[in-house]
């Protein structure tokens, strides 16, 4: 079966915007390909605002969501894989969920689906010749 998460995250994140509510991630920043802002990671997590007002280009597919947003006036592009998420939750009201783990999402699993393949090698060319025929 596919893996929960991004079912989980699509349908909190919507259910609190719904709400009027600001929707936070906690993210593990040690996570493999996590780009988040590290000078804002603290202990090895980041907490960001998704809100609509506070995010640009937002991009959310069944491995990942990105975005662009400003931190200290300055534009940052945040990817984050879906196994680095731990939480979604109002800040408002601290409604959520903390995400359970999943096989899928395990670092040896990630990177057995995220390592580029290997080119296989390049197979020799048997030497043409030509004929003249007249």
């Amino acid at each position: 079966m596919k893996p929960l998460r991004p079912y989980l995250y699509n349908a909190y994140y919507n259910w609190i915007i719904d709400n009027d509510n600001t929707p936070y991630l906690l993210v593990n920043a040690e996570y493999p390909d996590v780009d988040v802002p590290v000078e804002f990671v603290k202990e090895g997590k980041i907490i960001l605002n998704i809100s609509s007002r506070s995010i640009g280009q937002y991009v959310a597919t069944d491995e990942y969501i990105g975005f662009s947003a400003r931190f200290q006036g300055m534009l940052r592009d945040i990817h984050i894989p879906f196994g680095a998420m731990e939480a979604i939750y109002a800040q408002e009201t601290g409604d959520g969920i903390m995400f359970q783990e999943e096989e899928y999402y395990n670092v040896e699993a990630y990177h057995t689906r995220t390592k580029p393949e290997q080119p296989s090698k390049p197979k020799l060319k048997k030497a043409s010749t030509l004929k003249l025929v007249k």
